[in-house]
């Protein structure tokens, strides 16, 4: 099938692909660009815990941007050669963004004095990240999803999905789950959580609810859960 093929005819209520996850990445960029805006560059403690985190949400994109390049990607250009060209070019420089980004890291851990000024250049640089990554997503939600509705049909959106999710290392399921269950509203938090409660083995499930809040979670208190979360 080509862009010129006709699209799969079908009523079937089909998910999303982009909605949670890109909810959960706008709520991470908003928080680390916060972190870094109130960051102490004198307090070492609070450096290093920062950067930790910013290394973690590094690595969550790169987590993101490896799997939609080898499942979504893969999956639209073989049925509509070249749609997904643009967001690809995207892709590309939102890795080399990453690199910069550990650079400034590792000069704002290793300098003295200077501190402050690489500090602001991370914070910066970071803040220009988040502008273009924002802009990324809204294409990939208003471009490329609509032609993946058009041409798959749900059976396929859905594998896609569940090959995306199965790719992913606990340890990086715990941090998307935290954005995307932070970023939902009560109504979607509850879902997702239900889901993932039905789809996991009870042990699985229950440490995986205990790695994102950071204790043993009660099934069912939501208060806690977004006291902890939100």
């Amino acid at each position: 099938m080509n862009a010129h093929s006709k699209p799969i005819a079908s009523t079937e209520e089909k998910e999303d692909l982009y909605y949670a996850v890109h909810k959960g990445l706008r709520l991470a960029n908003a928080r680390m660009l916060i972190a870094l805006g109130q960051l102490n560059p004198f307090d070492d403690d609070a450096v290093a815990s920062t950067m930790r985190q910013l290394s973690d949400h590094i690595a969550m994109g790169m987590s993101h941007l490896t799997h939609e390049n080898l499942e979504v990607h893969t999956a639209v250009d073989q049925r509509l050669p070249g749609a997904s060209d643009h967001a690809g070019e995207d892709h590309e420089h939102h890795v080399a963004a990453f690199d910069e980004l550990r650079v400034l890291a590792s000069e704002l851990v290793a300098a003295d004095e200077e501190r402050p000024i690489w500090l602001r250049r991370l914070y910066q640089r970071f803040a220009l990240f988040v502008a273009d990554d924002f802009k990324h997503m809204h294409e990939e939600e208003t471009g490329i999803m609509p032609q993946i509705e058009e041409h798959f049909s749900a059976d396929e959106i859905t594998g896609i999905r569940e090959r995306i999710v199965h790719a992913i290392a606990p340890e990086m399921m715990v941090l998307f789950t935290r954005a995307m269950l932070g970023a939902a509203s009560r109504p979607e938090r509850i879902g997702m959580v239900d889901g993932m409660r039905a789809g996991m083995p009870e042990g699985v499930f229950l440490g995986l609810m205990a790695a994102v809040v950071g204790h043993p979670w009660q099934s069912g208190d939501w208060m806690e859960l977004e006291a902890a979360l939100c």
